[in-house]
C-alpha cells in the first residue's frame, strides 16, 4: 500500500497552485492601478504638503512608489511565467524533479509575494497618514 506524502503547506493539488498563481496576477495588476493613484494623489496634493512642510517626505515617498513599480513589473512577469507554467503539473508522466522545482518556485515566489506585500501595505498607509495631515494642516491654518 502507498501511502501519499502530504504537503504541510497544502500544495499537493495543482489547481490549488494555479488558484493562487491566478490570485497573485490578479492582484498586482490591481496594485499597479493602485500605485499610480497614490502617485496622483501626492501630486495633486501638493499644495497642502508643501504648506505644512512635508515635501521631503512626500518626495521620498514617490521615489518608493517609484521603485515598487519595477518590483511590481518584475513579480508580474515572474508570476505571469509561474501561471503558465502549471501544465507541469497536470503532466502525470513528468519527472518528480520537475514537480519538486516547480513547487519550490511557487514556494519562493510566495515568500516574495508576502514580503511585498507587506511593503506595500506599509508604504500605502504612511501616504495616506502623510496626506491626511497635509490637508489637517491646511484646514487648522484656514481657522485661525
Amino acid at each position: 500500500m502507498q501511502t501519499k506524502i502530504s504537503n504541510p503547506y497544502g500544495w499537493e493539488s495543482p489547481e490549488l497552485i494555479h488558484k493562487y498563481s491566478v490570485i497573485w496576477h490578479s492582484r498586482l495588476n490591481f496594485i499597479l492601478k493602485e500605485l499610480e493613484f497614490l502617485k496622483d494623489l501626492l501630486k495633486n496634493n501638493v499644495y497642502p504638503i508643501v504648506e505644512s512642510h512635508l515635501n521631503n517626505k512626500a518626495e521620498n515617498y514617490l521615489e518608493e512608489l517609484d521603485v515598487l513599480n519595477k518590483e511590481v513589473s518584475s513579480l508580474l512577469k515572474n508570476v505571469a511565467l509561474h501561471k503558465n507554467g502549471v501544465k507541469i503539473l497536470f503532466i502525470k508522466q513528468a519527472p518528480y524533479e520537475n514537480e519538486w522545482n516547480y513547487k519550490h518556485e511557487h514556494r519562493k515566489l510566495m515568500i516574495k509575494m508576502h514580503e511585498f506585500d507587506s511593503k506595500y501595505q506599509i508604504i500605502k498607509k504612511e501616504i495616506f497618514r502623510l496626506v491626511k495631515e497635509a490637508i489637517k494642516h491646511q484646514k487648522q491654518k484656514r481657522i485661525t
